[in-house]
């Protein structure tokens, strides 16, 4: 059965009922060889005993993280053009998207406290408006903030938010991308000690 847009603002939400274009872009485009770093880290172990041997546990666990959030990111932006494709009546994908995104962000978070652990090097103090601040609050909403006369979190045409924050797709796209070049030194060292010259 569809709905119509009245219905949907009514008793779903009227954020979901907002959204009418995909602005999340196509990362595994942008970054081909993501799908492939698992791999490329196990090969630079085995053949180049890279990265050192005490960096490895937590450079797997940080990979891992970045890789889910990437297939993550594509399988919401996959839900975001289903939504705005079927138009009116159709809004199951904007949940769909919606728990993707919140796993995609929940994964990049992750991964960023992992190295904040392991380096003891805090990346944002509480509501400085950096995007790792941002990227915490917006998690935070989603794993702990009880629906109230919204969503804790939500999606528009232009990116995530929820009460506290909000993190464009542009945003979140070049973190990922700095992500993507983290991960090419963790596989490389060539890239890892060009970095370290620069």
């Amino acid at each position: 059965m569809s709905f119509t847009k009245s219905p949907i603002e009514q008793f779903f939400s009227e954020r979901a009922a907002a959204v009418t274009v995909c602005g999340a872009s196509d990362m595994n485009a942008m970054v081909p060889e993501s799908e492939h770093w698992l791999s490329n880290f196990g090969l630079a172990v085995i053949f180049n005993d890279f990265p050192p041997t005490a960096l490895r546990p937590i450079a797997i666990n940080f990979i891992r993280r970045v890789y889910c959030a990437f297939i993550q990111y594509e399988l919401a932006r996959q839900e975001v053009l289903k939504l705005v494709k079927d138009g009116r009546g159709r809004w199951s994908p904007y949940f769909a998207a919606l728990n993707n995104f919140e796993v995609a962000l929940a994964q990049l978070y992750l991964a960023l406290d992992s190295v904040r652990k392991h380096s003891k090097h805090e990346f944002f103090t509480k509501g400085d408006g950096s995007f790792e601040g941002c990227l915490n609050q917006i998690y935070n909403a989603s794993k702990h903030q009880l629906a109230d006369s919204e969503l804790p979190v939500w999606f528009t045409n232009d990116g995530l938010a929820c009460a506290q924050a909000t993190l464009t797709f542009a945003e979140i796209e070049d973190w990922m991308l700095k992500m993507a070049e983290v991960i090419q030194g963790l596989c490389n060292r060539e890239i890892a000690l060009q970095a370290l010259r620069t």
